[in-house]
């Protein structure tokens, strides 16, 4: 995933369990990538920097920017 212009890319990822997912803030800003069924949280992400999660088990998990809201994205691991 990466996250460019206060946009997460791409809006929907497919992975399957036991994939890893890395987040990469191109922004200057920080943002996070916060589930809304709480399976993932990765705190702040700072621009330059990035976060990795380990899909455990399968589901759809939308999540936003605690920050920035209107920034949506879903893992659909299958």
């Amino acid at each position: 995933m990466t996250i460019v212009n206060f946009v997460t890319q791409p809006a929907t990822l497919r992975v399957a369990p036991g994939d890893t997912v890395v987040w990469k803030n191109t922004d200057f800003v920080p943002h996070t990538a916060t589930a809304r069924d709480g399976a993932f949280d990765s705190k702040t992400i700072d621009g330059g920097k990035s976060w990795r999660w380990v899909a455990a088990a399968a589901g759809s998990h939308p999540y936003y920017c605690i920050f920035h809201p209107n920034m949506q994205a879903t893992i659909e691991v299958r």
